[in-house]
């Protein structure tokens, strides 16, 4: 990456001082972190809540920094300029917006929803890596800094996608106004984060403000989600869904195998292969953004049904003698709960049940996970088994509708030796679900 540092100065830093400007040299890119700075970069200088990297600035100069933009003067190698701004996060947000225009030959994808952002953007990539140049952003990183530091990893590629979450009102508007995308896709809107945002209007308010930004861009929506259905914007929009209403609709055939198999368009077959239906909204949202940057349907399918590589811990599947682990633990609401709990009932195998809390549902926290109840109960599940706070209200909803098998930890490890102690290794399936602060993964390892 090869920035002009006299627009950087122009468009970003011009209103603040500078030091050592006769030392100024091309930069070659930028790192918000002094661990992974490149010789040649400039280093922005972020305050985070646990960390202040004003306190490596004096690393990244000795790693070879050829700029440092910051909040303070840090006194550091007097050869290396220093600009000081008033807010280095908005002087953050100026370089997007000037990288943004430096690489407009580029299409820009933007993916947000409550659900399945991150499997629906892997999907997307996968697609097309074998036709174009593909940056997408690294594992969850949803916010300013992974849209930062995708822009950062530009090399000349031809597409750029960029997942976009949300726990507080405003930041999808104003992560949209960053990169300004030319396609985005909306998963699905549901009661996630309501800590943050309030209620479900307001959810879905945050998510489509995608779309508020530019009304040049396509609009991809789940025609199947009750939240979106009725929605109608400015910008052109494109539908997936069950409905032939839908751009791309589909119908369900059969569930065979550990698979599960779909029609689309009454003409290709679609095959998941895992047990889990939830997943094809992500597929159907990979596969119309795909055919609206170019490509045919019956390619695109026929790529897919070749994907295998699901994110971690979203219903993922271990063997551990003869535990079959099924580990959906990368994070929970209300409605991905009752989704994973349906796909159990199909299980012929002993079924333990651990529930860990869902978090940021704010005042009807007590509401959803009472409700949780009732579902765990149509599995069949031979153990329920909680941890957290809001997870004993499952435990003792369980057992005011006379589920004796209901049982309440305060520790992975307590989870993981009852476990041993009444299964005695044998032959069961164990679910795990719960948002990503609890942790629930530590239990496969205990076991």
């Amino acid at each position: 990456m090869n920035i002009s540092n006299f627009k950087i100065i122009e468009k970003v830093i011009k209103p603040y001082k500078i030091y050592n400007l006769y030392y100024f040299k091309k930069i070659k890119g930028f790192s918000l972190d002094s661990r992974t700075l490149k010789k040649g970069d400039a280093y922005i200088a972020l305050a985070g809540k646990h960390k202040d990297g004003h306190d490596f600035i004096d690393s990244a100069a000795k790693k070879g920094a050829a700029m440092i933009i910051s909040t303070r003067y840090i006194k550091t190698n007097p050869k290396i300029p220093q600009f000081i701004v008033e807010d280095s996060y908005q002087a953050l947000r100026d370089i997007i917006v000037f990288l943004r225009k430096k690489y407009k030959k580029a299409t820009v994808v933007g993916i947000t929803g409550s659900l399945g952002k991150t499997t629906t953007k892997e999907m997307l990539s996968f697609i097309l890596k074998p036709y174009k140049k593909v940056l997408k952003s690294k594992a969850t990183e949803n916010n300013i800094l992974g849209v930062a530091k995708t822009f950062f990893s530009y090399h000349g590629h031809d597409l750029v996608i960029c997942e976009l979450g949300t726990n507080r009102k405003g930041e999808i508007k104003s992560l949209a106004g960053l990169i300004q995308p030319d396609l985005g896709i909306v998963t699905s809107i549901k009661p996630t984060h309501l800590e943050g945002l309030g209620n479900m209007g307001k959810i879905k308010e945050e998510k489509l403000s995608l779309f508020r930004q530019n009304r040049k861009t396509k609009a991809v929506l789940n025609g199947r989600d009750s939240s979106l259905s009725k929605v109608k914007l400015k910008n052109k929009t494109f539908w997936f869904g069950k409905n032939k209403k839908n751009n791309l609709y589909y119908r369900f055939r059969k569930r065979q195998d550990n698979k599960v198999y779909f029609k689309i368009l009454d003409k290709y077959e679609l095959v998941i292969p895992l047990r889990f239906e939830g997943f094809v909204d992500n597929y159907l949202a990979a596969v119309l953004a795909a055919h609206l940057l170019g490509f045919s349907y019956r390619d695109i399918i026929l790529r897919m049904n070749s994907f295998k590589k699901f994110p971690p811990m979203r219903m993922e599947k271990k063997i551990r003698g003869n535990y079959y682990i099924l580990n959906d633990a990368y994070n929970a609401n209300p409605y991905s709960f009752r989704q994973a709990l349906e796909v159990l009932r199909h299980f012929k195998l002993p079924k333990v049940v651990i529930a860990a809390d869902m978090l940021e549902l704010g005042a009807k926290s007590a509401y959803y996970h009472r409700n949780l109840a009732s579902q765990i109960i149509k599995t069949n599940c031979q153990y329920c088994l909680t941890y957290g706070i809001y997870a004993k209200i499952i435990n003792e909803q369980l057992k005011k509708i006379n589920y004796r098998n209901a049982f309440h930890f305060s520790s992975h490890k307590k989870i993981a030796l009852f476990l041993r102690r009444k299964l005695k290794n044998r032959k069961c399936l164990i679910f795990l679900k719960g948002s990503r602060k609890m942790q629930l993964e530590e239990v496969v390892k205990y076991l």
